[in-house]
This record gives C-alpha cells, sequence and structure tokens, in this order.
C-alpha cells in the first residue's frame, strides 16, 4: 500500500512539474490557457501532499488536478499550437487515470 502511494505521489509531482512549466512557456502567448496549467499545478501539489501525508479530500483534488492538466495541454496544443497530436494526448489521459486508480488503491 505505501509502495503504491509513492508511485502516485512520484507520478503526481511529475505531472505538477510539467503543469508548471507549461505555464512558464505559455504565459506570454495565451495567459488564460496558463492559468489553467498553473491551477492544475497548485491542485496537484496539494494533492501531492495528501498522498505523503494525511487530507481527506485527497482523491477529489487529485482527480481534478489530473483531469484540468490534461485540459491544459489539449488546449494548449488546439490553441496555441494549432497541431493535435492525439496519440499524445490519449497517453497523458491513460497516464493520469493510472495515476488516480494508484492512489486510490493505495488510500484504500
Amino acid at each position: 500500500m505505501i509502495f503504491l502511494l509513492v508511485v502516485a505521489a512520484i507520478g503526481t509531482a511529475i505531472f505538477a512539474f510539467i503543469n508548471g512549466f507549461g505555464a512558464w512557456l505559455v504565459s506570454r502567448r495565451k495567459p488564460w490557457i496558463a492559468v489553467l496549467f498553473l491551477l492544475a499545478a497548485a491542485l496537484l501539489a496539494v494533492a501531492f501532499g495528501g498522498l505523503v501525508g494525511f487530507f481527506p479530500y485527497t482523491r477529489i483534488l487529485l482527480g481534478f488536478g489530473l483531469g484540468l492538466a490534461w485540459l491544459a495541454s489539449f488546449l494548449n496544443a488546439h490553441i496555441v499550437l494549432g497541431n493535435v497530436v492525439w496519440r499524445y494526448h490519449v497517453i497523458r489521459g491513460i497516464l493520469a487515470i493510472a495515476i488516480y486508480v494508484i492512489a486510490d488503491f493505495g488510500l484504500g
């Protein structure tokens, strides 16, 4: 059970870092997409704390953070870059679902 929480926490931290970096990259082009990236990173950072310690709303924060991370990435690809490569977004969605399921099993 601890191993599952460690794996989910590492995945959550990686997603949070990627979203923080994404916010920095898109901040000058579309600030509202940067806000989505930052909001996702903040939710994931709090969810990371909930996975490491005890927080009763960890599942909700993790789910919203991962969903918002996927949405911000998709909007960035669609609006800012103008090129959606679906396989990357499907892989990102599958990883987000996997992190959530692993965290759910780890939390019991």
